[in-house]
């Protein structure tokens, strides 16, 4: 099935956006869900499994991110479509700046705080 153009274009213009949100709500329930239930096991490289499991989602997000910025607009004008490109590559960029300050986190905090248990 092929989208029309302006649904394409709107698509790709909100790519970055839409990857960061759906990463941000993946590792926050994920960690969620882990510190919730207490009885973690598993350590490798001095990490535990959920921060490798962030860590993943982080690359496979940076991934997707890289995939989604091969695509072009298919706007009507040339103007359209350069407006299109850069703005799309601006906010997969910055999308992709916060997918890794959100993955970095994962190496500098501990994952669940033990303060006032």
């Amino acid at each position: 099935m092929r989208l029309p153009p302006a649904t394409h274009d709107l698509l790709l213009l909100f790519a970055g956006p839409i990857v960061w949100a759906a990463h941000f709500i993946a590792i926050y329930g994920l960690n969620g869900v882990v510190c919730a239930r207490p009885g973690r096991a598993g350590q490798w490289a001095g990490l535990a499994w959920e921060a490798w499991a962030i860590a993943a989602v982080g690359v496979l997000a940076v991934a997707l991110l890289g995939a989604w910025v091969a695509a072009r607009p298919r706007s009507e004008g040339e103007h359209s479509r350069r407006f299109l490109r850069w703005t799309s590559l601006a906010l997969a960029a910055l999308a992709a700046l916060a997918i890794a300050w959100e993955t970095l986190a994962v190496f500098l905090v501990p994952a669940c705080s033990l303060v006032g248990r």
